[in-house]
């Protein structure tokens, strides 16, 4: 298997990626040439890479991050038939429900967008993406939290959670730990 590096949240799509839907990690670097890497943007919730295929030139900026920004900057989705369609107000309603769902069941719900680009020398454009789809991320707090957090709240400590994730996503992991209870 390919060595898989980056941050928990890298390691966890590439390993679904190739564990799950087959994917040849190798292959794929291969096959095209990175252009630019933009980090990960704490203010915009994402991280983008710009490509080009070797095989035909095509150059493509690719866009991943929290859901809801990434569809915000989105105008066009694929469809289950792999055309895209144009993203009209009800289907983005549609979109956003579904990122509220996933996010109170307390997934990090990570979304993923391209963009054709003109030349390689283009500037890696954030707008006009189109939406490949979601994939949601659960990461269930170990144990002892919950304990722990009793423990602090019984000594008179309140605990407080600092997240950049969506609130419904903190809300429902805030709840999961005891942070919380559904009347706060």
């Amino acid at each position: 298997p390919p060595e898989i590096s980056g941050s928990p949240t890298e390691k966890a799509l590439l390993s679904w990626a190739v564990a799950d839907l087959g994917m040849d990690a190798d292959a794929l670097k291969r096959s095209c040439k990175v252009l630019h890497v933009e980090a990960f943007n704490s203010d915009k919730k994402r991280s983008g890479v710009m490509i080009r295929d070797n095989a035909t030139g095509a150059v493509t900026a690719h866009w991943k991050g929290a859901a809801e920004m990434v569809l915000a900057s989105c105008s066009a989705y694929v469809g289950s038939d792999g055309a895209a369609r144009e993203l009209d107000a009800g289907k983005r309603r549609k979109l956003e429900e579904i990122i509220s769902e996933m996010a109170a069941a307390s997934f990090r719900c990570i979304a993923f967008a391209y963009k054709h680009v003109d030349s390689e020398h283009s500037k890696i454009d954030d707008e006009g993406l189109t939406l490949l789809g979601f994939v949601g991320l659960k990461d269930p707090c170990r144990p002892e939290v919950r304990t722990a957090i009793e423990a602090c709240t019984k000594a008179g400590v309140a605990v407080k959670m600092v997240t950049g994730d969506n609130v419904h996503t903190a809300r429902a992991i805030a709840m999961e730990c005891g942070i919380i209870s559904n009347s706060d």
